[in-house]
């Protein structure tokens, strides 16, 4: 089987990380899978994920579309690959349309419903970005039509996607990402990571994993953590991440004298190794797709605290792999980080639930065979029957 994978780029992001864990994890023999990337680079992570076998291709999608439509058109022609999986979110409904030109069937995930933050600057000036909107809201609806398989990586997702159409919902399904399960990390390591910062070697350390936007909600975070600190000098927070609103993030903690309690350390490609070494996740994101930083958590042995939203409640188990709350909830936010800081047997209790329930369930060998069995499912059903196509649709 031979898959060619469609994304913006391999910069760092939960998309990108878990595709170069699946190209890790699925045997060539199996599946081979490449990947085409639509911005104006590669990204960094190109090399990684050439290393593990995938051919990259850079087709840039500029305005005209027109060199975008040649080179995949090229490169389906060329490669003969067996299916498509469309990770495109704004602008999945052109290579849907290729694709269906090309006779090559598609699978379309989503991986969030907010759709409106534009990667580049100038596509959010007034005019480009109401006209980027109304692109998007085509481009989205031709996907969602006329994609094969349309999934979601989680059930929240899905459903804002579908919106209760049932002509969509028949050929829905969830994709359920995974991570990697690191070793714990020994105490000698925890000190040395905190000395680093210049922080004591028994500091509390509450880690946030994420891109410096609105979504993300790092004012939110500031004022959990703010209010934490005032009954918990020992708290530090630790800021992983890079993003338009950085430096206004930054400016905020100066402000607000927190300058010592908190650490910047931009990207970082150890992320799972510094979750290991610290005490809490801490995520009150405004909305969700499926957090792979959330996963990670679970699996480097930390408790969570964050927003009771789609997609993060799917991530977590409620109360017992994690505490939620409503989203502008600081203060119960702040009260649940300080509980699990002061009864470290609780924290506990979640880390170690937290754990199990990623090896279990969100491993990369569950995840890499749920990938698998999504693609079985669409060739067979390209190879069936029209009267089975037909019975098929209407038993789901």
């Amino acid at each position: 089987m031979r898959v060619l994978h469609l994304i913006y780029s391999f910069y760092r992001g939960g998309l990108e990380s878990w595709l170069i864990s699946m190209l890790g994890e699925v045997s060539p023999e199996s599946c081979r899978m490449d990947v085409c990337c639509m911005g104006p680079d590669t990204g960094p992570w190109a090399e990684q994920a050439e290393g593990l076998g995938a051919c990259v291709f850079h087709i840039p999608l500029r305005p005209d579309h027109l060199g975008f439509y040649t080179g995949l058109r090229r490169v389906l022609k060329q490669e003969n690959y067996d299916l498509i999986h469309n990770h495109l979110g704004v602008y999945s409904g052109f290579p849907v349309w290729i694709a269906r030109n090309e006779g090559v069937p598609v699978i379309t995930t989503f991986h969030n419903t907010d759709f409106t933050q534009a990667s580049m600057w100038w596509l959010r000036l007034p005019i480009l970005s109401q006209l980027r909107n109304l692109y998007a809201r085509l481009s989205i609806r031709y996907a969602l039509e006329h994609t094969d398989i349309l999934s979601g990586v989680s059930q929240g997702v899905l459903n804002a996607m579908i919106s209760g159409r049932t002509d969509l919902s028949r050929k829905s399904r969830v994709l359920y990402l995974g991570v990697r399960v690191p070793p714990v990390s020994c105490e000698a390591g925890k000190r040395s990571f905190r000395e680093s910062l210049g922080f004591g070697p028994h500091s509390k350390l509450i880690l946030h994993v994420g891109r410096f936007i609105e979504q993300k909600n790092h004012r939110g975070l500031l004022e959990v953590f703010r209010r934490l600190v005032n009954n918990f000098p020992d708290a530090r927070l630790i800021l992983i991440g890079e993003g338009p609103l950085k430096t206004v993030i930054r400016e905020m903690v100066e402000s607000a004298g927190l300058d010592e309690f908190v650490r910047f350390l931009g990207l970082r490609d150890d992320v799972l190794d510094l979750m290991t070494k610290s005490d809490m996740f801490l995520l009150p994101s405004l909305h969700e797709g499926l957090p792979v930083v959330a996963l990670e958590a679970q699996a480097a042995g930390l408790p969570v605290v964050g927003s009771r939203i789609p997609g993060l409640s799917e991530a977590v188990e409620e109360g017992t792999t994690a505490l939620l709350h409503d989203v502008h909830d600081t203060d119960g936010m702040a009260d649940s980080v300080l509980k699990l800081l002061r009864n470290p047997g609780s924290a506990e209790e979640l880390a170690r639930a937290g754990r199990e329930r990623i090896q279990q369930q969100f491993s990369l060998h569950a995840a890499a065979g749920r990938l698998l069995a999504l693609y079985a499912e669409l060739l067979a059903f390209q190879t069936a029957s029209a009267e089975e196509r037909a019975n098929r649709f209407v038993s789901e």
